[in-house]
């Protein structure tokens, strides 16, 4: 099935309203009051949706309003390779990310939430973890080796 449109929108029972869109600087514009903003990104090696404001929504039921509607609108528009997720694994890393912010531990890498098809089975909090030690790796400098100490020893 071809998508025709580059969004869609929808309200959920629970009152906030839930737009996809296959348009990244739509999505991460500022979501507004009770909206959440996903970017359709599963057409890639690792097919994904990304949600953008994602912290705001606490209530469990919230977010298994939002990946019910994921699963509805990743039948409706299937991609290639296909995105393969469980509500249960999509459920605890939207939790651990939200955990994440809340704490403060890289706001900015947990402030969105990719649910791709890598983090399936890993424990998202290992995954993000992994991910995290990438952002601080980058920080450490190896030390110099100290060549001239090397090629002329103290005698």
């Amino acid at each position: 099935m071809e998508q025709k449109q580059s969004y869609t929108s929808a309200y959920l029972p629970s009152g906030w309203k839930l737009t996809i869109t296959l348009n990244r600087s739509e999505a991460e514009r500022a979501p507004l009051q009770n909206e959440i903003v996903v970017y359709d990104d599963r057409f890639t090696g690792n097919p994904s949706f990304r949600i953008f404001g994602f912290y705001r929504v606490r209530k469990n039921r919230v977010k298994r309003e939002v990946i019910a509607a994921l699963f509805a609108y990743n039948s409706a528009f299937p991609s290639d390779p296909a995105w393969r997720r469980t509500e249960r694994s999509l459920v605890l890393e939207w939790m651990e990310h939200n955990f994440a912010y809340r704490l403060g531990f890289l706001k900015s890498r947990a402030r969105d939430v990719d649910l791709d098809n890598h983090a399936e089975g890993k424990g998202s909090f290992g995954y993000f973890l992994q991910s995290a030690w990438g952002v601080i790796r980058g920080y450490i400098k190896p030390k110099a080796r100290r060549t001239s100490e090397k090629s002329h020893p103290k005698g």
